[in-house]
């Protein structure tokens, strides 16, 4: 049995009790009528959910306020039952429910610590024997020893967390659990998390933070109305759950249209998002389709890899544990920006990133082709000071008048507005030099006889295509493009993440290999390593670069 939690056409129901809100003498008076009502009004919580949690997975469940998650928890955990269907877990459970759930307010924390851990299924011996690590965990010091009816809501919480997770369980059930205490201990429980996660326990995660999900999930669902809406990959699914708000908005998905936004609405999870792209999600009043997207296909190039995004991340920040975006808040304090524009050439949808991550509220977007092609012949019209945030993704060196450009980005930014650029940095019209060409043939010899085929008429074609050379057109030699942003804005950072062989090679490697398998993943990781040692010893040069820069004054 490989599953550790198994739903199949699960329903549960409860009854509206709004009836008897009149008082017990005029719910008494109108039984019969009252009864009829109460039998038809029922809330339906979950509706014919079917899903499996594989043994030593992390599963996520999104959803708005009253979408179904927690049921679907409570059912896991057992204090509820299904109405119809089958449910099954598999392991010893902890649940991160309510915590503190079942602590004695007259009893001390250590108390609690040894009657929590009894009422868990451990003996007194076992829970004595992790005394010690809770304890130290909690951050509770001498607080530890006095009544609980002394503690604050905060201290509490921490107390129950750490009981939760110290129990060693092989399926871990939380909700909502991971915002306790202040930063330092919620970054405790990350990485109390990580190593639950590392040991191969199971853990299903219900959270309005997508970050978490994104960052400690494996698989994700996205609940609504007490239907699963969609099942797969963390980022896949958290798109899905973000475009479907488009729609429910009103807000048609037009080819043409301008500009976007986005914005999370924190309190009740409602996620709104205007983009040029988004995909249709069909649904009817009494019906709404389940999208399976467990299966995506591969990228068509290193711009789309995830392996390669992940990559490029830890050569930016310079740590692998820390995101872009914890990046950008913690070493320049860039966060909460009200309003961004994005144009973005490549990589389109990474604005939902800074609005997922509170970088940016909500964003205006043109990725659209002929909106691009408008906009890098010198079409553009952009408000003043109304923009925190300039966002772009491969653009600054297709610019006609790069100059020009930036005085109108500059314009239409506010005072405390940012620019953040992807751009290719490489020269203008070049062609790939005998020694790039070399060396992306050696290491694409490598790849191709892993399996013992001849690969020779694969190296002869990668040779042929890289000998006739890559024209970057565009208005402005790309050389430009850090020295033209200079010009008109403070930069603060320049990051290079890529150089040559991003476009000689791993375009076509991602094309005959899979990022998702480990191997495959491990292989494209070495070779950017790999071309960054060799760029370190003046081999190779860079190509790309995230350029970040704040608004000049005076």
């Amino acid at each position: 049995m490989d599953y550790a939690v198994k739903f199949e056409g699960v329903y549960k129901e409860y009854p509206y009790y709004q009836h008897i809100t009149a008082g017990l003498k005029s719910f008494i008076f109108n039984l019969p009528k009252n009864i009829k009502t109460l039998k038809k009004s029922r809330f339906v919580a979950l509706n014919d959910v079917s899903f499996e949690v594989r043994k030593g997975e992390t599963f996520g469940i999104i959803g708005r306020n009253g979408s179904g998650k927690s049921t679907i928890l409570s059912l896991m955990a057992g204090v509820i039952r299904q109405d119809r269907g089958f449910m099954e877990t598999n392991g010893r459970i902890s649940s991160l429910l309510e915590l503190g759930a079942g602590f004695h307010p007259d009893l001390s924390g250590l108390e609690n610590i040894i009657l929590n851990g009894i009422l868990m299924g451990h003996t007194k011996e076992e829970v004595m024997g992790k005394i010690d690590r809770i304890k130290e965990f909690s951050e509770l010091g001498d607080f530890i020893y006095q009544p609980l009816r002394t503690y604050s809501s905060g201290m509490h919480v921490r107390l129950g967390f750490s009981v939760a997770v110290h129990i060693d369980p092989e399926i871990l059930l939380v909700d909502e659990a991971l915002a306790v205490g202040d930063m330092s201990f919620q970054e405790k429980c990350m990485d109390r998390m990580l190593e639950f996660r590392e040991s191969g326990a199971t853990i299903v995660i219900v959270s309005h933070d997508m970050m978490s999900i994104s960052k400690l999930c494996d698989r994700a669902a996205w609940i609504d109305g007490g239907r699963i809406m969609a099942i797969g990959k963390p980022n896949d699914v958290v798109m899905k759950y973000i475009e479907h708000f488009e729609h429910r908005e009103g807000q048609p998905a037009a080819k043409d249209r301008r500009s976007a936004e986005a914005e999370i609405k924190s309190e009740t999870d409602e996620v709104v998002v205007h983009r040029d792209d988004l995909h249709e999600v069909k649904e009817s009043e009494d019906t709404q389709e389940q999208v399976d997207i467990s299966e995506t296909k591969k990228p068509s190039s290193w711009w789309d890899s995830l392996v390669v995004a992940a990559e490029c991340e830890a050569l930016i920040t310079g740590d692998p544990k820390i995101s872009f975006y914890e990046f950008l808040k913690k070493q320049y304090m860039i966060g909460s920006l009200k309003r961004g524009l994005g144009i973005c050439n490549r990589l389109r949808g990474i604005e939902v990133n800074y609005v997922i991550n509170s970088i940016c509220k909500p964003f205006d977007v043109i990725d659209n082709e002929d909106e691009i092609a408008r906009l890098t012949a010198g079409e553009w019209n952009f408000k003043e000071k109304y923009y925190e945030l300039f966002l772009c993704v491969d653009l600054l060196h297709r610019m006609k008048d790069i100059d020009l450009f930036l005085k109108h980005v500059d314009g239409a930014l506010g005072d405390k507005g940012y620019i953040i650029a992807m751009e290719y940095v490489g020269p203008v019209n070049f062609q790939w030099s005998d020694k790039e060409i070399k060396i992306a043939d050696m290491i694409y010899a490598a790849i191709g006889s892993r399996d013992g085929s001849d690969d020779s008429g694969g190296i002869m074609k990668s040779a042929a295509l890289s000998r006739a050379g890559k024209n970057m057109t565009g208005g402005v030699s790309s050389e430009e493009v850090i020295p033209m942003i200079g010009k008109h804005f403070d930069v603060l950072s320049i990051r290079y993440i890529g150089g040559p062989l991003f476009d000689l090679l791993l375009d076509r490697v991602i094309e005959s290999l899979d990022p998702d398998d480990k191997k495959d993943s491990a292989l494209i990781r070495t070779i950017i390593r790999f071309e960054q040692a060799l760029i370190g010893e003046g081999v190779l040069g860079n190509n790309y670069a995230v350029i970040i820069a704040k608004k000049r004054h005076g």
